[in-house]
């Protein structure tokens, strides 16, 4: 996979590239760097998956924009991610407490 995602990030000329795999987590590419940040799967029960990549391509995008690490920034999306299939389509949004919560829980 990884040869794919840094011919794609090439082809594309995109510094940063995140290719997601259900429950194997998810893989980003920093191509300036030329190097891979991987990622756990975190959901504990999948509902629905619409909307996961949403969820994290937004979080993603704006940690990265605002100069935080790759693995930080992917760490936060997958947390999105994996908040969002626990519902029904976009039913619910991605919620800034829960989100805080899930990453205090993280790190203890």
């Amino acid at each position: 996979l990884q040869p794919l995602i840094k011919k794609l990030a090439q082809k594309l000329e995109s510094a940063y590239t995140v290719v997601t795999q259900g429950s194997g987590g998810a893989t980003l590419y920093n191509r300036e760097m030329d190097q891979f940040f991987l990622c756990p799967a975190f959901a504990s029960k999948v509902v629905d998956k619409i909307g996961a990549g949403d969820a994290m391509l937004a979080l993603i995008s704006v940690f990265l924009f605002n100069d935080n690490t790759p693995d930080l920034s992917l760490f936060i999306g997958s947390l999105a991610s994996a908040q969002s299939v626990e519902t029904i389509g976009n039913s619910v949004p991605v919620g800034k407490i829960p989100l805080l919560k899930t990453i205090q829980h993280a790190f203890k």
